[in-house]
């Protein structure tokens, strides 16, 4: 395989990562991109790029959607627990996020996503 996913591919991924993104909401914990990875035998080479671009699809859907923001789920182990800068700025692009505090930013994606009724 190469260093993308086809479509065909890409929405099978999308599809688990959102099943995978429940769990994680309904037992109202986060996850880390590898362990996201993990779960979602992503193959190589660029494991984690592929997650994390799978991540940027599923947040630009829920927004548009006007949905809690699944990809919030996602963070970083390098990032104090928080998201990597590419969902601060997909945030920002799509004119969810102004750029000023991601911490509280985060933390109210959370909030939305936990208070949702479990399933």
């Amino acid at each position: 395989m190469s260093g993308n996913l086809s479509i065909e591919e890409r929405e099978r991924y999308l599809e688990r990562l959102t099943a995978l993104l429940e769990r994680a909401r309904v037992q109202r914990r986060t996850m880390t991109y590898l362990e996201v990875a993990d779960a979602l035998a992503m193959p190589g080479p660029k494991r984690i790029h592929k997650t994390t671009r799978l991540l940027e699809i599923l947040l630009k859907r829920d927004a548009e959607a006007g949905r809690p923001l699944r990809a919030a789920l996602a963070t970083s182990r390098a990032n104090r627990g928080l998201p990597a800068r590419g969902f601060f700025d997909r945030a920002r692009r799509l004119g969810l996020f102004d750029g000023s505090d991601p911490d509280a930013f985060h933390a109210r994606a959370l909030e939305a996503l936990f208070e949702r009724p479990r399933h």
